[in-house]
């Protein structure tokens, strides 16, 4: 009789069935979100689609499993040691960290001896997240207690023909043996389609709207400036009715990928291969940051736009706007000085960014397991300096 075996015998009901403890085991943040809101609904989903004469226990506990472990096969390791002294009899492992196999996005690992698996985040993509990891443990633990392979390739277990014949075209999921045996499986996604998920999974996983609110010493300089331009700078009222619509887009713009830059640069946020074998996750990861910031400050430009436009609104008597334009003022008017104020305050949102602290910035631009990343990589470099001047 198998460990499994006996804890299931150990928790028979009076001869009646048997229960099952499924643990979700979660990185900080965003995994430990998403495995709370899977807690209280998995249990009857279990009972429906693996096995109906089961009781299902589904715990969750948040731990950062791979503090100084990025290599998969380690990771689920990491997470079979962590599970081993629990109660549970499956362990699922829930991370934001992406994980690759070769140049194939890893989305999860299979490991039938240790009875866990592993769900990596970003590899599911930005939309239908919860949806798309909810059945997929679902498919683990029926694999993992023997009821059914698991069938995440190919659109396998979708519940109509076209369904599946989308899921192999869009999202196609190959099944591959790791080298340790059989019992250790590993789905991946395409390298192309795949990564571009993986990339725009990563972005997801930062919540780059939480840039709004993370940064605020660069909010404040947003809305301090964008309010004086509009209430008080004659000059702005006149350009804002002379520009035409390209030029203050084009403002916008600028204005955003300055701020952008500016706090990848002022905050080191860009990241440098130490080596040629990291070149192209290097890549990854800077992309992700640029696409996370940009989205960032587009969300804080836009709410303050709103803001600028009900000012202008309030604040703008027609007679007093009206005498500068020479002609009474309009919508359109108020439309274009929202706009040209938010542009050209974002630019004085950069240097306002440079007062919010290193630590800050990454709190507000990435999620707990990509910072942990990266004071890890910082410390790696800090020793290395000390060891060459030594």
């Amino acid at each position: 009789m198998t460990d499994l075996d006996q804890r299931q015998h150990s928790r028979s009901v009076d001869g009646r069935g048997r229960t099952l403890v499924v643990g979700l085991l979660a990185d900080p943040d965003t995994p430990a979100e998403v495995a709370a809101k899977l807690v209280d609904t998995l249990p009857d989903i279990l009972g429906a689609r693996v096995d109906g004469e089961v009781t299902w226990d589904v715990r969750t506990m948040t731990h950062s499993v791979t503090a100084s472990v990025q290599d998969p096969e380690e990771v689920l390791g990491a997470v079979a040691d962590q599970t081993a002294d629990t109660e549970w009899d499956i362990g699922v492992y829930l991370t934001d960290l992406p994980m690759q196999h070769g140049e194939r996005p890893i989305l999860a690992d299979l490991d039938h001896d240790r009875r866990v698996a592993g769900l990596s985040l970003p590899g599911f993509g930005p939309f239908l997240q919860h949806h798309k990891v909810r059945n997929a443990i679902v498919r683990l633990v029926a694999d993992l207690t023997g009821k059914a392979d698991a069938g995440l390739e190919a659109g396998k277990h979708h519940p109509s023909r076209v369904g599946r014949a989308m899921a192999r075209t869009l999202q196609p999921v190959h099944l591959v043996h790791d080298d340790n045996g059989q019992h250790t499986r590993r789905y991946v996604t395409t390298p192309w389609r795949g990564r571009a998920r993986l990339l725009a999974g990563m972005v997801r996983t930062n919540q780059p709207w939480r840039l709004v609110v993370g940064m605020r010493s660069a909010l404040a300089a947003v809305l301090g400036t964008s309010a004086y331009l509009t209430l008080t700078s004659t000059t702005t009222w006149l350009l804002a009715t002379r520009l035409g619509a390209g030029k203050l887009t084009l403002t916008l713009l600028v204005a955003i990928a300055l701020m952008v830059a500016w706090i990848i640069g002022a905050h080191h946020l860009w990241e440098r291969a130490r080596d040629p074998g990291e070149r192209e996750e290097t890549i990854l990861f800077n992309a992700s940051t640029v696409i996370t910031l940009s989205i960032g400050v587009l969300t804080m430009a836009v709410a303050v736009y709103v803001l600028t436009l009900l000012g202008s609104l309030f604040f703008l008597e027609p007679s007093v706007l009206g005498s500068t334009l020479g002609r009474p003022p309009t919508l359109g008017d108020h439309l274009a000085l929202a706009w040209l104020a938010t542009g050209l305050a974002t630019i004085a949102g950069a240097l306002g960014s440079g007062l919010d602290s290193e630590d800050a910035v990454r709190r507000a631009a990435y999620g707990y397991r990509e910072r942990q990343r990266r004071e890890e990589i910082g410390q790696d470099e800090e020793d290395s300096e000390s060891s060459s001047s030594s």
